[in-house]
């Protein structure tokens, strides 16, 4: 998920664009952009994101735009997408890189 504009306030911008046209179908598209950056210690919003992004027609879409980096060379590092967190983005990563050796 990434608010238009950039990043939230107070963080560093990321430069993200927009993914492609999956993303408008994409259920974040209609919420408040904060609950996929949430802050440590708000695991309330990490929680509502999760529910959203179960519903979204476009999870898969989302997932996969993240998981190698939408053009960055770890991944997207921040934020909800695809209903995974970066922790668990890094462990998708990880057993990927396994799974392909």
């Amino acid at each position: 998920m990434t608010r238009p504009g950039g990043a939230r306030p107070g963080a560093a911008a990321t430069a993200l664009a927009v993914p492609g046209r999956w993303a408008g179908r994409a259920l974040c598209a209609q919420a408040d952009p904060d609950a996929w950056f949430p802050g440590k210690g708000h695991r309330e919003l990490t929680q509502l994101a999760r529910r959203i992004c179960a519903r979204c027609p476009v999870l898969a879409q989302c997932l996969e735009y993240a998981l190698p980096g939408a053009g960055t060379w770890g991944g997207i590092a921040t934020g909800i997408w695809g209903g995974t967190t970066p922790q668990e983005r890094d462990q998708l990563r990880q057993q990927r890189k396994v799974a392909a050796a």
